[in-house]
């Protein structure tokens, strides 16, 4: 049976639609399932998604950029994955909520001796035959170019592991905003990107991953 992938991604101007679409069929060639999920500011995007995670072997999430984090449509569905309902009810904690979401909220959290949240929470350890997620990033980077996505690079890489899913790597490469012209910034005119060659790196990266977990030996 034919392993499966999940790409969840949200995206705004195409940027990081590309990448997406380009891993997709990285992963088809090399012979996986491979299922992407555009995610939306809906509120049924978020509290009803029509997938499950635990159905699939790797997992793949892309976001644009937002003031040095990712969109919040992905760190919310990755949130209602990992809490186990819904995630305004953590939010609520610090006085946040999430604006598109109209439902009205439970006056109280589910018990922390739930048996369906205690099985989201507890130590984990991650180890070779987890199941295995990488990060997409793109972004525009006018002051200081690949560093402006570490942030987001970093919490989506939390949240997946939070998942279960061991995080293997990153891919970040810049997207044109707005269709400005940047000559003054950290990487200059990018109105094309992510072109072609931005494209073939993406398709590197899900390669030598794939080449990663294939080649490593079997544990007797």
């Amino acid at each position: 049976m034919a392993k499966k992938c999940l790409i969840i991604y949200s995206s705004y101007t195409g940027n990081t639609e590309k990448v997406a679409l380009r891993i997709k069929s990285t992963f088809e060639r090399n012979g996986w399932e491979c299922d992407s999920f555009k995610t939306r500011k809906k509120a049924e995007d978020i509290l009803h998604p029509p997938f499950d995670v635990n159905d699939y072997d790797f997992l793949c999430v892309g976001s644009g950029l937002r003031v040095h984090l990712p969109y919040n449509e992905v760190l919310n569905i990755l949130r209602r994955f990992r809490l186990g309902f819904d995630p305004r009810i953590a939010l609520r904690n610090r006085d946040e909520t999430i604006p598109y979401i109209k439902e009205p909220l439970p006056d109280m959290p589910p018990p922390f001796d739930d048996p369906d949240v205690l099985s989201h929470h507890g130590k984990i350890v991650l180890g070779p035959d987890s199941k295995k997620a990488v990060i997409f990033i793109t972004y525009g980077g006018y002051e200081f170019g690949p560093v402006e996505a570490e942030p987001s690079a970093q919490l989506l890489a939390l949240e997946v592991e939070h998942l279960r899913f061991k995080c293997l790597g990153t891919f970040c490469c810049p997207g044109r905003f707005l269709n400005h012209p940047t000559p003054g910034t950290f990487h200059g005119d990018i109105r094309d990107r992510p072109n072609e060659k931005d494209l073939l790196k993406a398709e590197m990266f899900i390669e030598e991953k794939l080449e990663e977990i294939t080649d490593r030996p079997a544990l007797e």
